[in-house]
């Protein structure tokens, strides 16, 4: 159930593809990410995920026209296997994002211990601090929920496509 809310996916697929066809596949699904853009420099992609293809794996994201900082990066490992070949794919949010979310939910977490303490110890809550001392409680709540479905809606719509791209089929998630 944990793993519904959590910013990451662990997948194999299974192709009847070969592992060359399927990178020469994956190579015209793609298309190489262009520099940064912001408002009317904003780039626009012909195909659905930008990246690149190296050797047997693959680094591709989501061509979005809207900015999501949760929306998943996509790696992949191609390697030939009876019948085909088997790909196997982690989503996890960037590293810089990553970061910032653990320390950001990191310090929340610590103002939630800090207003619990006061409230259990201190028996404050008749002091002037009222409502202010449940916000911390509230950033957290919004902070998760903002991660999760920022990431989750993504990447439920990678993992379909994915299917279409790689010719394949989910064999273990």
């Amino acid at each position: 159930m944990l793993k519904n809310f959590l910013p990451f996916e662990k997948l194999v697929y299974r192709s009847t593809l070969t592992k060359e066809e399927l990178t020469a596949h994956l190579e015209n699904e793609i298309e190489a990410q262009k520099a940064f853009g912001f408002g009317a420099r904003r780039h626009t992609y012909s195909k659905p995920y930008i990246g690149k293809v190296r050797d047997n794996r693959f680094e591709i994201q989501r061509a979005i026209s809207y900015r999501n900082s949760f929306s998943p990066i996509i790696k992949g490992d191609i390697k030939n296997d009876i019948n085909g070949c088997k790909i196997n794919v982690r989503m996890n949010l960037e590293a810089f994002v990553q970061a910032f979310m653990i320390v950001w939910l990191g310090g929340v977490s610590l103002a939630c211990i800090a207003a619990l303490y006061k409230i259990i110890f201190d028996n404050d809550l008749e002091s002037d601090a009222g409502f202010f001392i449940f916000i911390p409680f509230l950033m957290l709540v919004v902070g998760i929920v903002m991660v999760s479905l920022g990431f989750k809606v993504e990447s439920k719509k990678s993992i379909q496509d994915l299917e279409e791209i790689l010719k394949a089929k989910i064999v273990q998630s």
